[in-house]
Formats: C-alpha cells, structure tokens, sequence
C-alpha cells in the first residue's frame, strides 16, 4: 500500500533541514609554517566557504557470456575547496603560502617530507543549536592550490582567495564532540 502524504506527515517526519551556513571547516597548520596565531579560532572565522567531500566508487566492467556486469571498483576522494577572507594583515595567505613553499621550495627545489606537511582537516556540520551534528576528517590532507586573490579599486569588498585540499581519504564521525 502506498504511503499517503499529509502536511502534518511531511511535518513530523521532516521537522527542519541542515543550513548551508552552519559549519565549521577547521584548519589545521604544520607548526613551522604559522604565522600569527592561525591554529586557533581566528582562522575558522576567515573560512568564508566549502562543501561536503565528495568521494566516487569507479566502476569495473566484468564480461559474461556477452553481458556487461558492472561491480564496485577502486574508491576515489575528489579535492576539496574551501574560500577564504583575508584578515587585515593579511596571515591567512601568508600561511598558506609558507605552506606551500615547505611542501616544495621553489628557490632550493627541495620537498618536505610527507610526515612534514600533510595533516588533517575538520569539517563540521552544525545543528541549530551550533552544536556539531556530524564531522568530516580528511586525512593527510595538504593544499595543492592556493589561488590568486583579485585586488580592484572599483570595489571595497574583502579580498578572497581558494585554497584546494587534496587528500588520501575521509571518515565520518556521527555526534562529534565540540569545536
């Protein structure tokens, strides 16, 4: 029998959604690239937006008498882009820059070692009562891009730039605790 849909059905069962805004992407540092005081509550606050990791299960084709069998094959993490403000003296971008420049130095050519520069991130999806209601941890995570900021006296709007995260994989944390 097929379910009926009433408003006051729709209403229990759905209550409230998840807002966009509500969530913290946490970034973490290695500690000889800081400048300032990054890997505390500052640099959440420049975080200006993200998404959820996306991952991709590809697919591997088997034959049989002539009929393709699709089965799950190797899993894939896409690349994660957060957008951030610039803070008025400017250490978020100096930060990553720093970072950048440790994973490979452009002026020696020498390349950190992995240990060195990759770290987990956090991403936190909040309830409305600013509570986390889940988190995303992206492990070995280290920026592969830091894109350019556009400057323009036309406008007074807060510099902004993206930064894209590749990393190995993530987990999912149900009820995490605090920030």
């Amino acid at each position: 029998m097929p379910v009926r849909f009433t408003v006051d059905g729709f209403k229990s069962h759905f209550r409230d959604g998840q807002r966009s805004n509500l969530f913290y992407f946490l970034p973490q540092f290695p500690a000889d690239t800081t400048v300032g005081d990054m890997n505390n509550d500052r640099s959440v606050y420049l975080v200006r937006t993200t998404s959820l990791p996306g991952t991709t299960l590809e697919e591997i084709m088997l034959n049989w008498q002539g009929f393709d069998f699709p089965i799950a094959g190797k899993h894939t993490f896409q690349a994660l882009t957060v957008t951030f403000n610039t803070d008025h003296d400017a250490r978020i971008r100096q930060n990553f820059e720093n970072w950048i420049n440790k994973i490979h130095n452009p002026v020696t050519n020498e390349y950190a070692m992995l240990n060195e520069y990759m770290l987990d991130q956090r991403l936190q999806l909040l309830g409305n009562d600013g509570d986390p209601v889940i988190e995303f941890q992206l492990h070995d995570a280290w920026p592969m891009e830091v894109t350019p900021a556009t400057l323009d006296y036309a406008t007074s709007e807060i510099t902004q730039f993206d930064v894209t995260f590749r990393y190995s994989y993530h987990t999912l944390t149900d009820k995490p605790t605090g920030k």
